[in-house]
């Protein structure tokens, strides 16, 4: 395994250990700092994944893009130049980030507010759970804060696991 996948899985692990912490805490979720702090801390993780296999699939897909330049459409653009032809990968990472219903424009959402703006509200229901707020509609999400981190690191590994295979089993497509 290279270094670049070394760290993307290091990430990933992170972002567990975040969503374990707060999984394990008592009392119930009650929106404190260890909470908030947890929040931030796996979404920052979550996302730091994806950032550590965009450096990855340059160096599978010989992008060779220098590390301070890398993002998903400058990928594009070099293997594209380099290949005279669209690679697979990258096009289904655009159209996973320009949908706005996929789980990873969600994420990116809550990430981006809770890393410029503002920490997300939460909706405390009678019973002990908690779930957050949409940060533009105010609306309550449907699954309590840790089965939506949940849902979200498993997409997330899911994804990067598949496309890692795919772009080291195919000779950079």
């Amino acid at each position: 395994m290279s270094l670049e996948a070394d760290r993307t899985s290091q990430k990933l692990r992170f972002a567990r250990l975040h969503l374990d912490e707060l999984r394990s805490r008592t009392p119930p979720p009650r929106g404190d700092d260890f909470e908030r702090s947890h929040h931030e801390a796996f979404l920052a993780q979550l996302f730091g994944a994806y950032d550590a296999f965009l450096h990855e699939l340059n160096f599978l897909l010989r992008c060779g893009l220098p590390q301070d330049g890398i993002s998903p459409g400058k990928m594009r653009n070099a293997f594209k130049a380099k290949r005279n032809a669209p690679s697979r990968i990258l096009s289904e990472l655009y159209e996973l980030d320009q949908d706005s219903d996929s789980w990873f424009r969600k994420a990116k959402k809550f990430r981006d507010h809770i890393m410029h703006v503002s920490y997300i509200r939460l909706s405390f229901e009678l019973g002990g759970r908690v779930a957050f707020k949409d940060p533009q509609s105010m609306a309550d999400l449907p699954n309590d804060v840790e089965t939506t981190f949940s849902s979200w690191l498993s997409s997330m590994e899911e994804m990067i696991h598949r496309l890692r295979r795919e772009a080291t089993s195919t000779g950079a497509p």
